[in-house]
């Protein structure tokens, strides 16, 4: 409320502190008491937050070019801004976050993981944004702008024709960093503990309202006996299917509309598979040092590996920082 009060016209900002005027708003808003949800100071704050990011993308001359050269960012998590292996954040990675931020550009998480889990992260790491699940859920400023499951009859279809005995599976049916399953079968099979795995026997997944993600015991050679139809899948672990969502680009492209943006302003950074469909002509995609193969052919630009500070030297390379 200090700073908010502090500014009399946010139009009066000088541009080049705006990204570092909306961040320290976004942090005084986050700490406000959830009892003060509704509070006339948090609708003074995003109000204000709004004004601010309108200003950023307002910089325009009279025929339409950027003049200001701002950029929207969208990062994966793992091997991204992770590291492959221990799954730390590299401080030249959160230096890189901050400077692009400073510096007016807007910074969004773009992964697989569940909102929620997302969401943590984001904060963790002083972002605004987040495309999650997937690209079924959206996060902006702490607003969830949407949260959808996958199609809930494929889901449906796909559970009930699987053999359960021999590929036993768990379910997420809540924004949570959880998964049930009906019998101990699932955890003798698999060997990840990320998810908290609740045992309920009467769980019945026909009577679900959303499914998020699905996790089948099973390995790539026994991909023709899983009746996946149309659902999309992904490897959590070598013995572990995950059928969850993999079109981040929705995401992308609803921010794109809510800022007005051309394509020439997204920039993706990846490594895996299930960053394929960010990595779009249009847009400018860099895949990490540590990327599949299959992605770095469709990179704009190869940086270095996530351990090797690679976000940093892409950012300063290309002048972003």
């Amino acid at each position: 409320k200090d700073t908010r009060d502090s500014i009399d016209n946010v139009d009066e900002i000088p541009e080049q502190f705006v990204g570092t005027v909306l961040k320290n708003l976004q942090d005084a808003m986050d700490q406000l008491e959830p009892a003060k949800a509704e509070s006339e100071e948090r609708k003074q704050l995003k109000a204000l937050i709004e004004k601010a990011d309108k200003l950023n993308e307002s910089d325009y001359t009279a025929g339409g070019v950027r003049m200001n050269g701002r950029k929207f960012f969208f990062f994966d998590i793992d091997g991204t801004l992770t590291t492959p292996l221990t799954n730390d954040y590299p401080d030249s990675t959160r230096e890189a976050i901050k400077e692009l931020q400073d510096n007016g550009h807007f910074v969004a998480i773009a992964t697989g993981r569940m909102q929620v889990d997302a969401w943590e992260v984001a904060k963790a790491l002083g972002i605004c944004a987040a495309v999650s699940d997937g690209g079924n859920a959206l996060t902006i400023h702490g607003e969830l702008i949407y949260d959808e499951g996958l199609p809930l009859e494929d889901c449906i279809r796909t559970l009930s024709e699987i053999d359960s005995e021999r590929f036993p599976f768990a379910v997420c049916p809540e924004n949570k960093k959880m998964r049930v399953a009906t019998s101990d079968l699932y955890l003798s099979r698999v060997k990840d503990r990320y998810y908290e795995t609740v045992v309920d026997p009467s769980f019945d997944f026909r009577k679900v309202d959303t499914i998020h993600k699905i996790f089948v015991a099973c390995t790539k050679d026994d991909l023709p006996e899983i009746p996946l139809h149309t659902l999309p899948h992904v490897w959590f672990r070598k013995d572990n299917m995950l059928i969850e969502p993999v079109h981040k680009e929705r995401g992308i492209f609803e921010v794109m509309k809510r800022y007005n943006l051309s394509d020439e302003d997204v920039v993706v950074f990846g490594d895996g598979m299930n960053d394929r469909s960010m990595f779009r002509d249009e847009w400018f995609s860099i895949a990490m040092g540590n990327a599949k193969p299959q992605l770095k052919e469709k990179a704009k630009y190869i940086t270095k590996r996530a351990d090797d500070d690679g976000i940093y030297y892409a950012c300063k390379k290309f002048g972003w920082i």
